[in-house]
């Protein structure tokens, strides 16, 4: 209980000496011997989905687009239109989609109504897992636009917990080293740091080009290495501004819908495919163009036509029938 909870191996021997000691190593051993000799049953018909919400306008007037994915074939469940976002709409929404009576696993994003909503529609048989990529965005929001060095490197940090991002934090642990020396020097800081974060943008940047050409998307750390990099920063919590100390105790206090997805094979960490499917479905730009509920309708059922294949190129003229049928063409 106390390594789900993340607790570190030195942690878990200081507690165990209050009752029966054991040193770290002994506690590590007891622990993989544990892990290796428990078997888990699979999780079996656990239906796998994403649900999001999108805010399109009907002349002036808002409407809401909730949405409920299938992660395993992209499609949608439920695609629906309201006047409303309020706890009761969406309640009434799952309702009329789920059987309720059935696990599920559930990715959103990090609206706080959420877990209480659908803690009260599923109950005991809801898995719910935060988007990563949400988080990342908060946690980018957390910092100011222009940052120095030793903030920049603070952010990548926050944002290694979840995604691999040691070879950035590798070149900004030296960028800071040289930021020490020049900070003080008010003039030549302002044409260094303009410089170095120019080419670790870059450098992010081509890694990014990189991983686009190898169609990877960015590495998501294994749970243990996750744990880690959580502990090394907590341990460090008191050292670190007021806005990255909430971040920290939002994360701990939400661990397990940040990680649950480690706990079942092929469950996804982001909302990525929801997001893709309102790209295509209704773009951002259009969001605001429809005058008429049935016009926000009809070009999301057009999207879905295109997405099955239902729209045909046109039809070759006779004349084009006529240039690929030569029979006495001589060559």
């Amino acid at each position: 209980m106390l390594r789900l909870n993340h607790v570190s191996y030195n942690a878990i021997s200081d507690i165990m000496h209050l009752i029966f000691p054991q040193s770290k190593s002994t506690v590590f051993r007891g622990f993989n011997h544990a892990m290796y000799n428990t078997e888990v049953p699979p999780l079996e018909d656990v239906l796998i989905v994403h649900y999001d919400e999108q805010f399109p306008k009907e002349g002036r007037s808002q409407k809401y687009r909730l949405t409920l994915l299938d992660a395993k074939t992209k499609r949608p469940l439920a695609d629906e239109l309201f006047d409303q976002k309020d706890p009761e709409t969406i309640k009434q929404f799952l309702f009329a989609n789920f059987d309720t009576s059935k696990p599920i696993f559930i990715v959103t994003d990090f609206y706080a109504s959420y877990p209480s909503i659908l803690k009260e529609v599923f109950g005991d048989n809801l898995i719910h897992q935060y988007c990563l990529l949400h988080l990342n965005k908060l946690i980018v929001n957390d910092f100011p636009r222009n940052t120095t060095i030793a903030q920049e490197l603070v952010k990548y940090k926050l944002l290694n917990i979840f995604y691999n991002r040691e070879k950035e934090i590798e070149m900004l642990r030296k960028l800071e080293l040289e930021e020490m020396d020049i900070i003080q020097n008010e003039d030549a800081y302002k044409s260094w740091i303009k410089k170095a974060k120019k080419d670790f943008y870059q450098f992010v940047h081509d890694m990014k080009l990189s991983r686009r050409r190898k169609k990877a998307n960015l590495e998501i750390n294994s749970l243990e290495k996750t744990e880690k990099n959580f502990n090394e920063l907590m341990d460090n919590i008191n050292s670190f501004d007021t806005k990255t100390k909430n971040r920290l105790k939002m994360i701990n206090k939400s661990w397990m819908n940040l990680t649950v997805f480690h706990y079942l094979e092929g469950a996804p960490a982001t909302n990525n495919a929801i997001e893709n499917y309102y790209s295509t479905s209704l773009k951002t730009h259009r969001k605001k163009q429809f005058r008429t509920e049935g016009g926000i309708l009809n070009q999301i059922k057009l999207s879905s036509m295109k997405r099955a294949g239902m729209f045909e190129g046109p039809k070759p003229t006779l004349l084009e029938m006529f240039r690929l049928f030569r029979p006495f063409e001589i060559s």
